[in-house]
């Protein structure tokens, strides 16, 4: 009876299969708009997997998943604002046969197969943020004035 359970685990311990590629993650979007002219996302993660090779999908973009040489995996996608609102994306982690599936998909339609991980970012949209008058007119006016002021006094001190 115990051989009849050990052996599928083993099975599946050298099968090399990737079930659970992510525990934790952090993703940066875009949010400010006077100081970017496109929203970014920005997905770092640490595989659990390191020997399988992952592709990312975020909508329809089928997005390559770099390693960078401390061992953590990053994706990122580049749209302009109006490509990508406020709103909540999926991203779907893929290895090499679940992505030939998932173009296989496109293609042909049929199932979807499932990705190994999802992870969800939330994108808050990119505003406008602090006064809406840039703080440079306001130092400007406000230098002005005092000159102003302080040629009148020494005008009317000389007179």
């Amino acid at each position: 009876m115990l051989k009849i359970l050990i052996i599928p685990c083993l099975l599946v311990l050298v099968s090399g299969d990737c079930v659970n590629p992510v525990d934790t993650y952090s993703a940066y979007t875009t949010t400010n708009l006077p100081l970017a002219t496109e929203t970014a996302f920005i997905v770092e993660f640490k595989s659990q997997c390191p020997d399988n090779k992952l592709t990312a999908v975020l909508g329809s973009e089928v997005l390559p998943v770099y390693v960078k040489p401390d061992g953590v995996s990053m994706l990122s996608l580049v749209k302009t604002h109006k490509e990508l609102p406020a709103d909540t994306y999926d991203v779907d982690l893929y290895d090499e046969s679940g992505i030939a599936a998932y173009k296989n998909f496109l293609k042909e339609g049929g199932d979807a197969p499932k990705p190994l991980k999802t992870i969800t970012i939330s994108h808050p949209g990119v505003s406008k943020e602090g006064l809406p008058i840039q703080s440079e007119f306001i130092v400007m006016v406000a230098s002005l004035l005092i000159w102003w002021f302080a040629n009148t006094v020494k005008s009317r001190i000389s007179e």
